[in-house]
């Protein structure tokens, strides 16, 4: 992500998704799990009432994610 936007990336545990975890974890306890979501937080107020997405954030995302793909493939 730090390639992707410029700078280093940060961990939030916050959101919807983080029930989902607890039920995931439920059904499989050995396993472990990540849920990424490359995203300026500050500017796109994410699930605000003024929520908003700039378009060339969209693009560092999906280039944060292809690098993600890249260099896990490149693990392999």
């Amino acid at each position: 992500m730090t390639e992707a936007f410029g700078k280093a990336a940060g961990e939030s545990g916050s959101g919807g998704s983080i029930p989902l975890l607890q039920t995931l974890h439920s059904v499989a306890p050995q396993a472990e799990f990540a849920l990424w979501g490359p995203e300026d937080t500050a500017l796109s107020r994410i699930h605000a009432s003024d929520e908003s997405v700039d378009p060339a954030e969209i693009e560092r995302m999906i280039v944060a994610q292809a690098l993600l793909l890249e260099k896990l493939a490149a693990r392999g």
